[in-house]
């Protein structure tokens, strides 16, 4: 049993309330929530500093990992007191359960009261994982109008991409390209999504592209040795397939297995 807890046991409210914080501070959150469990049930009324205490145990169940109970005292306290810092680790939660629906309704809830370019950052991400690709275009161009943003940008031209406008997609990688041509993730999407349409001659232009950048990029000479392998040229596709596992892909095993092993 913590010291506090012990030396709590004829201790004010407030002073208990302290010696949780503390102990939440020092990510002691077993310690933090003996405490405001034992504050809670002494609380005569539910008024504010009721509802205060209940999203600290709140955070004290989350930072412990027990996401049902953190989200049933934090649900409570934004029924009755709602905040940005509740709501926020709210979304915290969500987002730790794969709750994307969820995350979603907060999130445009708190965007509509505040449009927070962090928060919209942050919806765009959950519009992805939903598959809400025109949803997130929107988001996305919207951000693009405050300052350009190399990531932003790329993932721009996947929406395009999964929203069958290829052309358009590669006119937002080659947009990327030209502002930040060190930005090495435009390359392997752009490689990865035209190697998924068997373009392989226009993947091959932005994996080379990318392996002037970063040669020894373990993903961009795998892609290499992938694209290689369909276009028929293995020994080529041989030694690139090498050095990427060399360079720590495990996916290449199975390729020089099949391809350049023999089989064996």
């Amino acid at each position: 049993m913590s010291p506090f807890f012990v030396s709590a046991q004829s201790t004010s409210p407030a002073a208990m309330e302290v010696m949780a914080d503390t102990l939440v501070a020092r990510q002691d959150y077993q310690g933090g929530l003996d405490l405001y469990n034992k504050i809670l049930k002494q609380s005569k009324k539910q008024d504010e500093a009721y509802y205060t205490v209940l999203y600290k145990r709140a955070f004290a169940y989350f930072g412990l990992g027990k996401l049902d109970e953190s989200l049933t005292d934090v649900s409570q306290v934004i029924t009755r007191y709602p905040s940005p810092q509740a709501s926020l680790l709210r979304l915290s939660i969500y987002e730790q359960q794969q709750n994307f629906e969820a995350q979603l309704k907060d999130l445009n809830e708190l965007i509509s009261e505040n449009p927070d370019p962090y928060m919209i950052r942050w919806r765009t991400s959950v519009l992805f994982q939903l598959e809400h690709y025109k949803e997130a275009q929107r988001d996305i161009q919207f951000l693009l109008t405050g300052s350009e943003d190399s990531e932003l940008r790329l993932y721009l031209g996947v929406t395009y991409y999964y929203l069958n406008r290829p052309d358009s997609a590669i006119l937002q990688f080659d947009k990327v390209i030209a502002n930040d041509p060190n930005f090495i993730q435009t390359y392997v999407t752009a490689g990865s999504m035209l190697m998924e349409d068997g373009q392989y001659d226009a993947a091959m232009k932005y994996i080379s592209l990318g392996l002037r950048q970063e040669p020894a990029n373990a993903t961009l000479l795998f892609y290499k040795g992938a694209a290689l392998i369909e276009m028929k040229e293995i020994d080529k596709a041989c030694s690139c397939l090498r050095k990427a596992f060399e360079a720590g892909m495990d996916d290449a095993a199975d390729y020089l297995k099949e391809y350049c092993f023999g089989g064996e």
